[in-house]
């Protein structure tokens, strides 16, 4: 490789954009980052008929096979090891974005052709009851185990996340944070705007003078019914607040609203549904509500947390490992016990009484995410 010649990197994941959840969202700032400096390319699974097979994004070439089954959230597909094993050479460093359903065979194969590899890890699995799930739970933790083993690297957003993960917490030798910037939302939230969205939240401020969004998929992890739980306490101590929420509902593989829909009933007029919205439509929505609410059980590192503090949207978390982080290191905001109704109402009746102080540690957000713009970080990770 001459001095002129680009690193090749060809980065794994089982979803990436249009696929739009904080993995495949977190991959695609990544990717953003990084495709000025490195010559780049990414496989994944084509999980809808309507992609491409192959296609260039955003200067990157994204390669896609299709999948045989779905198993839970996952979309498996075994022709991405053949693709992975007849592109492989053409590359220096291989990352892999985890969970991942095919990760022993593409460490293994990435070893066996003496490539670098690096595995960016976005949470460990965590699903509903079940003696089938807690079977996939093991077989996750056994392929990660093995192949945080075999990387050179790996990483997760925080090290509080990392040192309280049933499978990373055994590699922190081999352990970089890596908070990934999102410079490509924030240029796009200046321009971006969305009417429908701001006249349906500017109706609602008619009657109600506090507006807390929350968002997401409706899955038991993301503890939005918890949220429901306490919100009627928090109707009687703070009648002005109503909340939004952006997501989706139907999520086949965990009927969690649906399990949960007459404790939705009881408080459906506390609520508006915006459903699933595109990137303009959340701008427009972040930048219209007081606060953004993340009651998750666990979660690795809430995208839309950054997002939203970087447009002036103060957050009120869960504090649980790597989600506390941002409220934490900047106060931008307020945290609440794990999986309590009861503490959700003190910290939105603490915010309210301390909203004015809160906003003016919005300097801290921007301290906060100056620190990840530094691309050392990045290319420490992969050059080191």
């Amino acid at each position: 490789m001459t001095p002129k010649e680009k690193r090749k990197i060809l980065i794994i994941t089982d979803y990436f954009y249009p696929h739009w959840t904080g993995i495949a969202k977190s991959m695609y700032y990544f990717v953003q980052e990084i495709k000025d400096d490195y010559e780049t390319a990414l496989l994944t699974v084509r999980y809808s008929r309507k992609l491409k097979k192959q296609e260039d994004l955003f200067s990157v070439r994204v390669f896609r096979e299709d999948y045989l089954f779905s198993l839970s959230r996952a979309k498996y597909s075994f022709s991405i090891i053949w693709k992975f094993f007849k592109i492989i050479n053409h590359y220096d460093v291989v990352l892999v974005n985890s969970p991942f359903s095919n990760i022993i065979p593409i460490a293994l194969l990435t070893k066996l052709f003496r490539k670098k590899l690096l595995i960016l890890h976005h949470g460990d699995l965590i699903l509903t009851y079940g003696l089938f799930n807690r079977i996939l739970e093991k077989i996750f933790d056994f392929s990660s185990f093995i192949s945080f083993f075999l990387a050179d690297k790996v990483s997760t957003f925080t090290f509080d996340y990392a040192k309280n993960s049933r499978v990373l917490k055994r590699y922190l030798y081999k352990f970089t944070p890596l908070i990934i910037p999102i410079d490509i939302f924030i240029k796009h939230s200046q321009t971006a705007e969305d009417r429908y969205i701001i006249e349906k939240i500017k109706k609602l401020r008619h009657t109600h003078k506090v507006i807390i969004g929350f968002a997401g998929r409706f899955v038991e992890e993301k503890g939005f019914d918890i949220l429901f739980s306490a919100i009627p306490a928090i109707k009687q101590a703070c009648p002005d607040v109503h909340f939004v929420y952006a997501g989706e509902t139907n999520i086949p593989y965990e009927c969690f609203f649906q399990k949960h829909q007459l404790q939705f009933e009881k408080i459906k007029e506390s609520v508006t549904f915006f459903g699933l919205l595109n990137e303009v439509e959340l701008v427009s929505f972040y930048k219209h509500i007081d606060f953004l609410i993340i009651p998750s059980r666990s979660d690795c590192f809430p995208i839309v947390q950054l997002e939203a503090m970087s447009l002036h949207v103060p957050c009120i978390v869960s504090d649980i490992p790597g989600a506390r982080v941002p409220v934490q290191k900047t106060g931008y905001g307020m945290l609440f016990r794990k999986a309590d109704p009861n503490d959700i109402v003190r910290a939105i009746k603490d915010i309210l009484k301390e909203r004015v102080k809160i906003k003016k540690k919005y300097k801290n957000v921007l301290s906060f995410l100056d620190k990840q713009k530094n691309d050392k970080t990045i290319k420490g990770f992969i050059e080191q």
